[in-house]
């Protein structure tokens, strides 16, 4: 048992770097290419491959712990894979952001037209207006079709203060209109893109700091100072929240198609999953925050590989 955990090791720890290798290789691709089912295939047979390699059947068939260094084998194992899954990840934020560099936001209505006359838009940037079946309040008091919220104390010089509550919201529905149609939009939290704007906080849900709680200077007559109305009129706390209202210009990245029933549309992501929906007028910033998070994805991957490796030429 102990020769084959010393040769299946390195063997492995080779074959989960290739499969990084192929995440990057994909990355490097057309934003419209398909992810190949097959990595992730071989990525599953890896993964119990290392599974048998953390644990060996010992007397009486119980599992038992390997040693220190199989021990650290395994873990630079571990290292390999959630470096392909960063990769895999950083692959799907880049093809995002090729799509909003290299393709011409269409209207919806235009590509609605082009689906009726019997030609497939297929994958691209469709451009419309936001909406929604129901209407959120953010808690800084803006009517929108999904929020998502920090609560943070008020801070010197603009700054993010001291965390309170996180909160987040989502229409169960939310469409993408155009003049004279509207498509349903496939969307999952991760997949929104809103810029981060700091708004006063209207609505607190969370029991707030004692130091908020404080006494009112009071004067020989009984009275407040004038002083303690005006420090009541400052915010005591900010909403750092992304917000998509009703109307606001959106761009959805995606793949066009007819609905279940007649006259309906619906725009979605790969294999039917979520399409980028991104809020905003200006997409080349949107192309060029996505385009750093799909970087910084790919140098996280490749650091992780990097200490796989290592830990394996110590163990070996």
């Amino acid at each position: 048992m102990e020769f084959w955990r010393v040769v299946l090791a390195p063997i492995y720890a080779a074959f989960l770097a290739a499969l990084v290798v192929a995440a990057f290789t994909f990355g490097r691709r057309g934003a419209r290419a398909r992810i190949p089912r097959l990595p992730l295939v071989w990525f599953g047979m890896l993964a119990l491959g290392a599974l048998a390699l953390v644990l060996r059947l010992g007397e009486g068939g119980a599992p038992t712990l390997l040693s220190d260094e199989a021990v650290g084998k395994s873990l630079a194992l571990a290292l390999l894979v959630v470096a392909a899954l960063l990769a895999v990840r950083g692959t799907r934020v880049r093809s995002g952001a090729d799509l909003l560099r290299g393709t011409v936001p269409q209207s919806l209505d235009e590509a609605v037209a082009n689906l009726r006359s019997g030609e497939a838009p297929g994958w691209g940037v469709y451009q419309g207006t936001l909406d929604a079946e129901e209407v959120l309040t953010s808690p800084g008091g803006v009517p929108c079709a999904f929020f998502e919220a920090e609560l943070r104390e008020v801070a010197a010089d603009g700054r993010k203060g001291a965390l309170l509550s996180r909160e987040r919201a989502y229409s169960p529905a939310l469409m993408l209109r155009g003049a004279q149609v509207r498509a349903r939009v496939r969307f999952s939290p991760a997949s929104l893109m809103a810029p981060m704007r700091p708004r006063r906080c209207r609505t607190l849900s969370v029991t707030p700091p004692s130091s908020w709680y404080e006494e009112v200077p009071v004067s020989s007559e009984g009275r407040g100072l004038s002083g303690a109305s005006e420090a009541d009129d400052e915010a005591r706390a900010l909403s750092w929240e992304r917000v998509g209202s009703a109307g606001d210009t959106c761009f959805v990245v995606g793949e066009l198609r007819r609905g279940a029933r007649e006259g309906t549309y619906e725009l979605r992501g790969r294999r039917g999953g979520a399409a980028m929906v991104v809020l905003g007028s200006d997409a080349d910033v949107t192309r060029g925050t996505l385009a750093r998070l799909a970087w910084r994805h790919f140098a996280a991957a490749g650091a992780m590989s990097m200490a796989a490796a290592f830990m394996l030429s110590r163990s070996m």
